[in-house]
């Protein structure tokens, strides 16, 4: 079970569903590294369906501005092992003052475990103890895991496809 020490030292060791151990806590500056290894152990495919687009590498001033968040405005929770980095959730701010988007992604090799259930559920508490309710999504529409994952985990408020690209609104469920 997952356990929220403070908004800003979220530290917690989980077992998954298989039996492996992990260690999730809260992305820190000096992360950048270790998001560059999450991408790096990522296929094309997921790297597409997290980023909407293709990406050849995460370049070092995007891994800068993706470790660098401030746990309140924007959020990012990472998952690790013994051997390194295996998964990262995160909220970031929209132009929608209270409402903030998700992003979400697991190694190719840690998927279909509950590491991704575990991440979102992290990020949705990290926002709630921050008064942050709503939330928006923007999934491939063919990414069935993560639209089961999402109307799961969350509310879903609304939601429209369009050109491929559901984009849904949601609340978190209580945790």
């Amino acid at each position: 079970m997952i356990q929220v020490m403070s908004i800003t030292n979220v530290e917690s060791d989980v077992t998954l569903k298989d039996g492996s151990s992990i260690h999730i806590r809260h992305v820190r500056p000096q992360d950048d590294r270790l998001l560059v290894r999450v991408f790096e152990q990522c296929s094309p495919w997921t790297i597409y369906q997290r980023f909407l687009t293709t990406l050849p590498e995460l370049s070092p001033e995007m891994a800068r501005y993706l470790a660098d968040v401030d746990n309140r405005s924007r959020a990012a929770v990472i998952a690790e092992t013994a051997t390194g980095p295996i998964g990262v959730a995160r909220y970031e701010p929209t132009g929608d003052t209270g409402r903030v988007e998700l992003g979400l992604i697991v190694v190719d090799a840690w998927q279909d475990r509950g590491l991704g259930r575990l991440l979102l559920r992290e990020v949705f508490r990290a926002a709630q103890a921050n008064g942050i309710h709503r939330f928006c999504a923007h999934v491939l529409g063919e990414n069935r895991r993560m639209l089961h994952l999402l109307a799961t985990e969350g509310q879903i408020q609304d939601w429209s496809t369009e050109a491929g690209m559901t984009t849904l609104s949601l609340t978190a469920r209580p945790y």
